[in-house]
């Protein structure tokens, strides 16, 4: 995967959102997007996506131009998982696997995505009906659990690029620990891409891309950036000393 000069602006405006940003993106790796809020972390991933379609520039995929995939066919190149959440008045088999006959990769991506022991302590298990509207005892997911079956959801379709938009948001700090823990494991055999402002979640990364005003600032692994970028080793401390005197409330993104 590569993003060859590629720059974006919005139409009818002239400043550049993303600014002739260059980088390639072997298999197997762990990708961290880091940056503050406003930086084109999300830019950067909604035009790999072919949500958005660059300016100028060119993204390849196995030396294949974007353009030259069906639009059908490259969006199920990804399994992304967003901020926002999306569950269907179904069973919770159905809202991972689509309605889909389930195979037996659907236990290794409930485990994975951390949802087994609540999957476990549900009088109904995957049968559960995510809704009281058609079954009164049927449920609704906390936010956290959201998170874990829209990450379920996302394994379970097995594309070979996976991408997790803030995967922590809504996550308590065990279950945040565990996933950046596993990271590796989640990612086997994919492009994973990691979306986050929390710079504590790099560490579990092969390589950090540090997002400043539209442009990819730095690279290298968490460690590097520490030692060669001041604005990154900056702002992870002042992130650390947050989380630590404050709340675990997130102060920037």
């Amino acid at each position: 995967m590569e993003f060859r000069n590629v720059s974006y602006h919005y139409p009818n405006h002239d400043q550049k959102i993303i600014d002739d940003v260059s980088f390639v993106i072997h298999k197997n790796t762990a990708v961290a997007l880091v940056g503050l809020n406003g930086a084109g972390k999300s830019t950067l991933v909604a035009l790999l996506m072919g949500l958005l379609k660059p300016t100028s520039g060119t993204i390849l995929i196995n030396d294949q131009p974007s353009e030259a995939f069906d639009y059908h066919d490259y969006l199920g190149l990804f399994a992304p998982v967003f901020q926002e959440s999306a569950t269907f008045a179904d069973t919770l088999e159905n809202n991972i696997t689509f309605g889909k006959t389930a195979t037996p990769a659907l236990e290794a991506a409930i485990r994975q995505s951390g949802l087994w022991k609540d999957v476990q302590d549900l009088p109904a298990g995957l049968q559960m009906n995510l809704t009281q509207y058609v079954d009164d005892q049927g449920m609704s997911l906390s936010g956290g659990q959201s998170q874990k079956l829209m990450l379920a959801r996302a394994l379970y379709q097995k594309r070979p690029v996976l991408i997790l938009d803030e995967p922590t948001a809504a996550l308590d700090a065990l279950a945040e620990s565990e996933l950046y823990q596993h990271y590796h494991d989640l990612s086997k055999g994919t492009i994973s891409i990691f979306i986050s402002h929390r710079l504590a979640s790099t560490q579990f990364a092969d390589i950090v891309f540090f997002v400043q005003n539209g442009r990819i600032a730095d690279a290298g692994t968490h460690q590097d950036l520490m030692k060669v970028n001041p604005a990154y080793a900056a702002l992870y401390h002042a992130q650390s000393q947050y989380y630590q005197e404050g709340d675990g409330t997130d102060a920037t993104e």
